[in-house]
């Protein structure tokens, strides 16, 4: 019970964990929820991994498992290998009991970035564990732009989960890949009373250039830090938001918050975002 308090905690205030809105609001294509660290164990190969996965016993596959995702996302896998890699990482997902090693093969497949991988999130979308599908829904934004994804609408019903990260995640891999159908169920979620999923909201409708975000853009680009307040974002985290929205009004070339920029360059605290402001506004206006 206790874990699954502190997982909430971790979702529903994702700006504090670094997890998932200073990457929402980036929207890059790029969604990474496990920060790469050193290896376990360097000495072995993704090679050796896959052999492990495939004859360990089911409370230690997924340890093999947890070690191929982290390998694959630090080292480069020859291009020759992913069809064989990804072959074994259904075949894995397929077999596992485990839920921790399905989720890893997820994992796994996400950081590969290779579209052969979408008939296994297809179906780890629907997995019968939360953190599997959490997982595999992040994983799909990692995936090239345009890919051929048959289970959209299932990734859109997501965003009428109660799980406040599961509507994060839903909500920027739609945005990522620009769903059409998507678009509308995000603006509806503009409204939602959790600031934090709002601005993640406000910041994936960034992608679809939707008008209805543009008060909260608004309320994001004017944003003071706060103290002391539960769900509270500090003077780093609110900087970090400003920071990644502005990149994200460039990337767009979106210049309908011109008029906001201009004010922000002059009078923002942060020299930085005040800099940065400026530098966007100019690109927008040529």
């Amino acid at each position: 019970m206790n874990n699954e308090v502190k997982k909430k905690k971790i979702l529903e205030n994702p700006i504090a964990s670094g997890i998932i809105v200073p990457i929402a609001v980036i929207l890059i294509g790029a969604l990474v929820v496990f920060g790469v660290t050193k290896l376990l164990s360097s000495e072995r190969s993704y090679k050796d991994l896959v052999r492990e996965m495939h004859t360990k016993t089911l409370g230690n596959r997924w340890v093999a498992a947890f070690e191929l995702s982290k390998l694959i996302s630090s080292s480069q896998i020859p291009k020759e290998d992913i069809p064989w890699l990804i072959t074994n990482l259904k075949e894995i997902y397929g077999d596992a009991k485990d839920p921790r090693t399905r989720q890893f093969a997820v994992v796994a497949a996400g950081a590969l970035q290779n579209s052969t991988a979408t008939e296994l999130l297809e179906k780890a979308i629907s997995d019968e564990d939360d953190k599997v599908r959490f997982h595999a829904i992040v994983a799909l934004g990692n995936m090239p732009h345009g890919v051929d994804f048959k289970a959209w609408p299932g990734v859109v019903a997501y965003l009428e989960s109660k799980d406040v990260g599961m509507i994060q995640a839903a909500a920027l891999t739609l945005a990522t890949h620009r769903v059409p159908e998507a678009k509308e169920p995000l603006q509806k979620l503009i409204e939602h009373p959790n600031r934090v999923l709002r601005f993640t909201v406000a910041s994936a409708l960034v992608n679809y250039k939707s008008e209805k975000a543009i008060d909260t853009l608004k309320e994001i680009l004017f944003l003071e830090p706060e103290k002391k307040v539960d769900s509270s974002l500090n003077e780093q985290q609110v900087v970090a938001l400003k920071l990644s929205l502005l990149s994200s009004l460039e990337r767009n070339k979106w210049p309908v918050l011109n008029d906001e920029l201009s004010i922000v360059a002059k009078q923002d605290k942060s020299l930085k975002v005040a800099a940065r402001a400026g530098e966007v506004l100019n690109i927008l206006k040529n």
